[in-house]
């Protein structure tokens, strides 16, 4: 039975899989083990190391610790001082001390100390002299030349019934530097410092052995391992004591060398008939290829010439050639089809909310079904949904971080909307703002109240908790025709604009702004010049009459648009009336408080924002103002100047001349002063007052012209009259009439509005 192509190739090709997992398996035991065996070798190292400054560390302590006590003890030194014949107390203070220092330093196996005067010896367990101590010689050779270095291994016999111990020794003189009164041996066990090292390495992986300088073995393993086993060698710059390590040659170890060499061997012959058996498999499942080829030999292609090399045909090339112009006309067309779609989609949405070429309703039902996008119903109402301080948020997210979250709104929304069955189709129509077709059915009641507002309050909550941004939506009105479906996304678009006085992260409705009355914008500049005015005489009230001013705007209910438009206009009067304020408080403007106050008002989202940024601006330059006219010596005479001004602007010999002969300066100088320290003439400053309180009669009283013009200081009716019209442009009686008429007009407007 013949075999398949499938289990052909999978056989035919399987020994080379083989020999391809045995070779990988040996280059990884073979590197697992060369990794094993270094890191062997640092771990000992280490270790080796470790325990030289383990030892050298302990010896130390009690080098430091006895020449401490040479130099402290009491005991000793009385000891060292005291006769021949000696004193038993002496004696008793001074083996107390010393097994007070064994028992306090476990290593110590033994101290005696020596006195020079009359060779008595006294340690720890015994006494004696010198002549009958049983480790005379060694204290005859160091009472000749004392070091305070550590000697090699040598055996030390305290008791001649108990036997010698090896031990390692330290001298020290008494006193200290001068060495002249006796001498201090501690003895240190070899064996105890072995236990040191021992816990510290393998004894069936690893070795260190200990040799002094005299190259005789102190402790650790016996110095009978050759050369090339000892792989780390340290010196003691304490001691000069020498600490090879180094790795024992094991069953483990000499298995991996011998294996070494079997795995090379068996690799190259794998890999030698791994070669011969490709060359054999590739050459016999090649014939079938060449086949088809042949077969396809009459198909051309535009890409058939690079088939070719040297004139023939590349089997393999060809085939791919063949499947790459398929698979890339296959991709064009996907993609055109999913670019075509994507715009068909949004030039419909487009359609729709612009009413540039109306649909009915069968071509939207046809056309949504092609599209698969939601099917019309009964209404129709649009939702705008428009991203907070945008440029903010272009400026804290890259442009693909920006593109994600935008995503996950339009997601976001698409979900909540389907947990209340509210069938939508959203569109992103600018950066900002993606908007939304709701569709409604006409038995469906107060579904805005029960459906649309629970839904915007949720996509509200979830955009700010989660996105850390917010959003604002505009709501247009519903409508049961597709033709008025651009007119509620234009109450929608106009809802927004109100943003900046109602407030972001809310839901503005179309019904809501629709139901105030909007004030004319420039009923708010004559606001604005008082209050800078105000701001220039340097009057505290100046503050109040700015919060009172943006309570003003909030009730007036005016557009984003002609909001930003005072603002700028209160930026230009400001610095309008700084310029005749004099040099020094012009520059300050200039350099410091008209950009600030720039920034401030491009960067305000809120009307709340705007109130606080720029009277944290005016305050800062206000501040500045009556410091500079408080250095000023006559900016005092011209507030009192203008307090006077104000309380007697009736009276009709109020001039410069009176005022100079008031405050002894000459007239000139008071009207220059005057022009430098609040930015007017002193005639128009005058003027001012008088024609404010001349409106305020003429509104509110039944005064003839003659009385108020007597009343305001002028003397006869036809000069008050001439300067009346120059700053109103009517007349008195003009004015007055006008404002009568005008009281009706604005109630019955506010009715209708109401």
């Amino acid at each position: 039975m013949q075999r398949s192509w499938y289990k052909r190739l999978l056989l035919s090709y399987m020994p080379i899989f083989v020999i391809v997992i045995t070779f990988i398996f040996f280059v990884f035991f073979q590197l697992f083990s060369e990794q094993s065996r270094r890191e062997a070798l640092n771990a000992n190292k280490s270790l080796s190391l470790q325990a030289m400054r383990m030892v050298d560390t302990s010896l130390k302590v009690i080098d430091n610790m006895i020449v401490l006590e040479s130099i402290n003890s009491k005991a000793l030194n009385d000891f060292f001082k005291s006769s021949a014949v000696g004193d038993p107390y002496i004696n008793i203070q001074a083996v107390q001390k010393l097994k007070e220092i064994i028992n306090y330093y476990p290593l110590i196996d033994s101290i005696y100390l020596v006195r020079n005067s009359d060779g008595y010896v006294l340690s720890n367990a015994t006494n004696g002299y010198v002549s009958t101590y049983p480790d005379r010689d060694f204290i005859e050779q160091y009472q000749v030349s004392k070091t305070p270095k550590w000697t090699g291994a040598r055996n030390f016999e305290q008791f001649k019934m108990k036997g010698g111990k090896q031990v390692v020794s330290l001298v020290r003189g008494s006193p200290y530097m001068k060495n002249d009164l006796g001498m201090i041996v501690v003895n240190v066990s070899t064996e105890s410092l072995n236990k040191l090292t021992e816990e510290m390495l393998d004894s069936n992986m690893s070795f260190i052995q200990v040799q002094d300088t005299s190259g005789n073995h102190l402790f650790g393993t016996k110095a009978d391992r050759p050369p090339s086993q000892v792989n780390s060698q340290y010196v003691s710059s304490y001691t000069n004591w020498n600490y090879g390590s180094g790795l024992l040659n094991n069953g483990f170890v000499s298995a991996i060398s011998y294996l070494y060499n079997l795995w090379f061997i068996i690799g190259l012959g794998m890999i030698a008939i791994g070669f011969l058996w490709m060359i054999y498999v590739s050459r016999r499942n090649s014939k079938p290829i060449e086949e088809i080829a042949a077969r396809f030999s009459s198909y051309s292609l535009p890409v058939v010439s690079s088939g070719r090399r040297k004139g023939k045909l590349d089997e393999f090339a060809f085939i791919e050639s063949a499947f790459d112009n398929i698979l890339e006309q296959s991709k064009e067309y996907q993609e055109k089809y999913r670019e075509d779609l994507h715009v068909r989609t949004r030039f419909m949405f487009r359609q729709l909310i612009e009413g540039d070429s109306p649909l009915s309703v069968s071509e939207w039902k046809s056309e949504a079904a092609r599209l698969n996008l939601p099917l019309p119903l009964d209404r129709y109402r649009m939702l705008i949904l428009e991203i907070d301080k945008y440029g903010d948020f272009c400026r804290d997210y890259s442009k693909t971080d920006q593109d994600l979250l935008k995503f996950t709104l339009r997601t976001v929304v698409d979900e909540i909307a389907s947990k209340w069955d509210c069938r939508l189709w959203s569109e992103w129509t600018s950066p900002s703002n993606l908007s939304i077709i709701l569709f409604e059915e006409r038995d469906q009641d107060k579904f805005e109240e029960a459906v649309l507002v629970p839904i915007a309050e949720q996509i509200l909550a979830w955009t700010h908790q989660n996105l850390k941004f917010t959003i604002t939506m505009g709501m247009g009105r519903s409508t049961d025709q597709i033709g008025d479906i651009p007119q509620s996304y234009k109450d929608a678009m106009q809802a927004l604009k109100y943003k900046i006085v109602l407030g972001e992260n809310r839901l503005i409705r179309s019904e809501d702004i629709s139901s105030h009355g909007i004030v004319e914008v420039y009923t708010h500049l004559g606001e604005i010049r008082a209050i800078i005015q105000s701001f220039r005489m340097q009057k505290e009230q100046w503050s109040e009459d700015y919060d009172q001013w943006f309570e003003q705007l909030k009730n007036s209910f005016l557009t984003n648009d002609e909001i930003f438009s005072l603002m700028n206009y209160l930026v230009y009067y400001t610095g309008r009336e700084m310029s005749g304020l004099g040099k020094e408080i012009y520059n300050k403007w200039i350099q410091e408080g008209l950009p600030k106050l720039t920034v401030k008002v491009d960067n305000s989202h809120s009307l709340e924002q705007l109130r606080q940024e720029i009277k944290q601006v005016l305050t800062e330059h206000y501040e500045q103002m009556k410091q500079i006219h408080n250095d000023n010596q006559y900016s005092s005479i011209i507030r009192n100047i203008c307090d006077l001004i104000e309380r007697d602007y009736a009276n009709p010999d109020l001039s410069l001349e009176m005022l100079g002969d008031r405050y002894q300066l000459n007239a000139k100088y008071v009207s220059k002063l005057f022009k430098e320290n609040t930015g007017q003439r002193f005639v128009d400053f005058l003027i001012d007052i008088r024609m404010k309180e001349a409106k305020r009669l003429l509104t509110e009283t039944d005064y003839s012209v003659q009385e108020i013009a007597e009343r305001i200081g002028y003397a006869h009716a036809i000069s008050f009259t001439r300067v009346f019209k120059r700053t109103a442009g009517v007349t008195p009686g003009e004015y007055r009439n006008g404002r009568k008429a005008k009281e009706p007009g604005e109630n019955d407007s506010a009715v209708e509005n109401g």
